[in-house]
């Protein structure tokens, strides 16, 4: 792959990246927390200056009730209704968002399966 194109696709999953977290209502600062890393990789990746790993974007795929193909191939996202009203969330509540997220997401996969039968 050439670095042109390597470039251009790191740009558009960090913008993604950046659509989808602002569609959840989390910061920066609340999703280095949940994936361990310094806010400065999560505002890095989100203008294309850096990438995060597979396992990374995964984890806060997890978190925004998506799949990877979401961020990284611009596929359909479609926010899962779970609504939390607290503002100043801790770890903790975020690990809790990301259990129910995950549910909710296998319930969507379960659905589709029945459907297509």
């Amino acid at each position: 792959m050439a670095d042109k194109e390597r470039n251009e696709m790191l740009v558009n999953a960090g913008r993604r990246f950046k659509e989808i977290r602002k569609q959840n209502d989390f910061t920066q600062e609340q999703i280095a927390k949940f994936l361990q890393v310094d806010r400065s990789l999560i505002a890095k990746f989100e203008v294309g200056e850096r990438s995060l790993g597979m396992a990374l974007i995964e984890k806060a795929c997890s978190l925004f009730g998506c799949e990877a193909d979401a961020v990284l191939e611009e596929q359909e996202y479609r926010p899962l209704a779970v609504a939390y009203r607290a503002k100043d969330l801790t770890l903790d509540d975020i690990e809790v968002v990301s259990k129910v997220q995950q549910i909710a997401l296998n319930l969507r996969r379960i659905k589709v399966s029945l459907e297509s039968e």
